[in-house]
């Protein structure tokens, strides 16, 4: 029998188990016990539960530490938006309060993403957007403003989507009334279209004002959520492509809100947030 350490953080209600692996063996150990199942520690019914696990490892250059992240599926993903801030928060816990460290560097298979602290708000240089088809990916080629976009239909659902990257892939549709969309019901056909070969998340969104958009959320690998951090500044992106938005919004999600800033292609997208340690345990592997 094996037991190991976890936390459990959130943001936004999007929730992590972090397991520290920086060094140890712990990452490689893990993944290479067959009773590791990561989807199975997620279940919120016969596990921990959890929209994801982040593994915290040293980093290959000189930054902080670097991120491993696994949806709740099992499947890994590049990046998550909630995911770096819980990290973040957990890294700043960790800290000998005499440091008061207010920047981080973390590498993640999206790129390196650098965050600022201060006084428990996070923001998040989530770097440029992406619009080249190949690097989202997806075999949309149609645009409007550069952006890609296409008809998308199921039922009675028939409107505009549209696509960017950021790191991940992003599939997002504003809808004039959210309250009419069954994001449960849409949002895992929409996933699975074959315009996005490595699968897509989902957002439905309505914009109340220029400065404020309320959305539901579908998540690649991980079904419907509170929040998904990469998807607010891909809505953001696109509400700014097509003149609906201003350079600063608040993205309203199901488990609260995130500032996004964003003003053209040649900036990096600012996501600024908070995250909170929900709990700490361990598990034990037979």
């Amino acid at each position: 029998m094996n037991k190991f350490d976890f936390y459990k953080y959130q943001g936004n209600g999007n929730d992590f188990i972090i397991i520290d692996s920086r060094n140890n063996n712990l990452f490689s150990s893990l993944l290479s016990i067959k009773s590791f199942n990561i989807k199975k520690l997620c279940d919120r019914n016969f596990g921990i539960g959890a929209d994801g696990i982040i593994f915290i490892l040293n980093p290959d250059n000189d930054n902080d530490s670097r991120m491993i992240i696994f949806n709740s599926d099992g499947s890994e993903a590049e990046m998550c938006g909630n995911g770096i801030r819980c990290m973040i928060e957990y890294l700043n816990n960790q800290e000998d309060l005499q440091i008061n460290k207010s920047e981080y560097s973390i590498e993640t298979k999206a790129g390196l993403k650098v965050a600022k602290y201060n006084s428990g708000k996070i923001t998040v240089r989530m770097g440029k957007p992406i619009f080249e088809n190949k690097l989202i990916p997806t075999i949309m080629n149609k645009n409007i403003n550069e952006l890609l976009t296409d008809e998308f239909n199921h039922e009675n659902f028939n409107i505009q989507g549209y696509a960017v990257g950021m790191g991940n892939p992003h599939l997002i549709f504003f809808v004039e009334d959210l309250n009419l969309i069954s994001h449960e019901e849409l949002g895992p056909v929409f996933e699975n279209n074959n315009l996005f070969p490595e699968k897509t998340n989902v957002h439905f969104c309505q914009i109340i004002n220029s400065k404020k958009i309320i959305v539901k959320v579908w998540e690649r690998g991980a079904g419907s959520t509170l929040a998904c951090g990469t998807g607010a500044c891909a809505i953001h992106v696109a509400a700014r492509k097509l003149s609906r938005c201003e350079a600063k919004t608040s993205i309203i999600l199901p488990g609260g809100e995130l500032f996004i800033e964003w003003n053209n292609i040649n900036d990096e997208v600012l996501m600024t947030g908070i995250a909170n340690e929900v709990f700490k345990g361990s598990f034990t592997l037979t």
